[in-house]
């Protein structure tokens, strides 16, 4: 594994637990299905991430850094929460990719923009051959 990619994995575990651990500081729940703006502020939190590393690092890395956020959530809730949250911790293992899914679109919308930008400047700067 690339120093890069081992970063963008360690960046999503981190970004993961915040987006998760954010939910008790802005209301008295502690999973952001419970909580309607802990959820909006952990999606948008881990949804600019992804854009910003699939434009500025592909989308290799966006995937590094997803798979880290899918661990970090799973993880600070697995540490934190009460023994009833670990009782359910299978499915919680399958409900949390869920909270991937914006996340994987910005990203994507992310490595469009690069692709296109980085197209309509090679045409820009004028090949001189149409």
């Amino acid at each position: 594994m690339k120093l890069k990619n081992g970063f963008a994995l360690v960046f999503g575990i981190f970004l993961g637990a915040v987006s998760w651990g954010i939910v008790a500081l802005v209301s008295d729940k502690f999973e952001p299905f419970d909580s309607s703006s802990g959820f909006y502020i952990g999606q948008a939190l881990l949804s600019i991430s992804a854009l910003v590393i699939a434009y500025r690092s592909g989308i290799c890395r966006l995937f590094f850094f997803l798979l880290g956020a899918y661990v970090g959530m799973n993880t600070y809730a697995y540490t934190f929460g009460t023994s009833e949250h670990r009782a359910w911790f299978l499915l919680a293992l399958f409900a949390t990719l869920f909270l991937l899914v914006y996340p994987l679109v910005f990203g994507i919308v992310g490595h469009l923009s690069k692709f296109i930008i980085t197209k309509f400047r090679a045409r820009s700067k004028g090949d001189g051959l149409a």
